[in-house]
């Protein structure tokens, strides 16, 4: 009897097999490898950036006094911005305390406060108030940043995933997580130079408080926007790049895999048809899972964290948090769940896979009545980019998990189960004689699936039923 050391051996050289089986399995593998690490340099020096600013400001507003529930309001129309300080989020329905701060009310109070380079300056009130907008904006930049990091983990732990175990779906969620992190390399380049005019009418307008006092953007931030784009331009090429040979060594691979899905057994088309939605629900929610983490830590981020003036100006803070806990908390076993009711063709739990899906889905579109979440989802780009391609990922698999359910009891459990089977004995394809075409899907249903097809082993007189799963276990026993 194999020790729990045999088998981890065991277990290391049958990856070690896998990922060295061909030339493109070597390489898929050495480069996930080496873009996970390459990337979390490059955002880990992006986070570094963000991080050294948004401590800058912090440590002014604090200096100044500016008390920690304010929080800037910018807008901007036709060229023009205005710049309001509140206390409590608008709403629509209300007017909550908020003061104009782009007016000529005079220069208000001499506040001296100390860089991070030791050097001071001297700015008044007003102009400290100014800079709550900026803080908040670097504050989610740091968000962010984490995100993008683990993001990187996560791709890097889905392809392993996939080479492993000869995992189409992962594959294909892997080429997901690339595709959105190129789109958003793309859009943060904009973002970023959009985020330095912002700052700049802030500050550098004459009708800032902070024009009087010589406060520009090159003060506060030297060479930080300048530092961020020469990040964020090798970042994207390297994206682009890394997508482009992405999707060329995972045809390679799937070309691979998808032959040998059912190389022991074979398979008609209908069976091949409907594991086509089997491989879409296993996209969808690994897909829907990532997003759905990320979402959650930065909403929940948002309700705990005391620096930030949405946890003090939320009413259902609370309920907020226990959703969100929840949430996180069902999230595995929703993807176990999902995996055995669409392998193993389990009616009961597919239903319960499904209506937690919705219950899922339901609550956090309803999430957008809150209008704490809804503000956040207005003025955070990431937030609300990650809410709706988590919200899109909920509902394809909610879609084809219903398309799948339909299917069930038409074979393909059979055979997944029998090339299961086939494949722990270790036999080859060619120890087998098929029959396929002469038994369609249609006779299997009218003779039942425990007696058609019947495989019979070359090599032996003896023949071996494969298709109960529980007729298998008893003679085991």
């Amino acid at each position: 009897m194999l020790t729990i050391t045999g088998r981890c051996w065991i277990t290391i050289k049958s990856v070690y097999f896998r990922i060295t089986l061909t030339r493109f399995t070597l390489a898929f593998f050495l480069f996930c490898f080496i873009h996970c690490f390459a990337e979390g340099f490059i955002q880990a020096f992006i986070f570094s950036l963000d991080s050294d600013a948004s401590g800058l400001v912090a440590s002014i507003l604090h200096q100044a006094r500016v008390p920690r529930n304010n929080f800037g309001v910018l807008h901007r129309h036709d060229g023009n911005a205005t710049l309001d300080i509140c206390n409590v989020i608008p709403t629509f329905l209300a007017n909550p305390p908020c003061a104009p701060i782009f007016k000529r009310s005079g220069p208000g109070n001499v506040v001296n406060v100390a860089l991070n380079n030791g050097s001071k300056i001297v700015l008044n009130q007003m102009c400290a108030l100014v800079l709550t907008y900026p803080h908040q904006v670097l504050m989610n930049a740091q968000r962010e940043d984490v995100v993008l990091v683990l993001t990187q983990f996560w791709i890097f732990c889905v392809s392993f995933f996939a080479i492993a175990y000869d995992s189409i779906p992962h594959l294909v969620a892997a080429l997901c997580f690339r595709t959105l992190s190129t789109a958003w390399s793309m859009y943060i380049i904009w973002r970023t130079g959009d985020v330095r005019s912002r700052f700049d009418i802030l500050l550098e307008s004459t009708d800032s408080p902070c024009h009087a006092t010589g406060v520009e953007v090159e003060t506060l931030f030297p060479s930080y926007f300048e530092s961020r784009q020469v990040l964020q331009i090798p970042d994207l090429v390297m994206n682009v790049v890394s997508l482009a040979l992405a999707i060329y060594l995972s045809m390679k691979l799937i070309k691979v895999y998808g032959p040998n899905t059912f190389n022991r057994v074979g398979a008609p088309k209908e069976i091949i048809r409907i594991y086509k939605y089997f491989l879409a629900v296993f996209v969808s929610f690994q897909v829907a899972a990532l997003l759905l983490i990320s979402v959650i830590c930065l909403w929940l981020d948002q309700m705990v964290n005391r620096d930030n003036a949405i946890s003090g100006s939320t009413f259902h803070r609370t309920l907020y948090i226990g959703l969100s806990i929840a949430t996180l908390a069902i999230l595995i076993p929703w993807i176990t769940m999902g995996w055995y009711a669409v392998r193993r063709e389990w009616k009961g739990l597919m239903i319960v896979f499904l209506l937690t899906a919705a219950i899922v889905f339901t609550s956090w579109i309803l999430m957008l009545m809150s209008w704490s979440f809804y503000w956040t989802f207005l003025n955070w780009p990431f937030f609300a980019a990650s809410i709706i391609a988590a919200s899109l990922s909920l509902l394809t698999t909610i879609v084809f998990g219903v398309v799948s359910w339909l299917q069930f009891g038409k074979g393909l459990a059979h055979y997944l189960y029998v090339d299961d089977v086939l494949a722990k004995s270790g036999f080859e394809p060619e120890l087998f004689e098929k029959d396929v075409e002469s038994h369609p899907p249609s006779d299997w249903r009218e003779i039942g699936l425990d007696n058609v097809p019947t495989y019979t082993l070359s090599f032996s007189t003896e023949r071996r039923d494969l298709g109960d799963p529980e007729k298998q276990d008893i003679d085991r026993k």
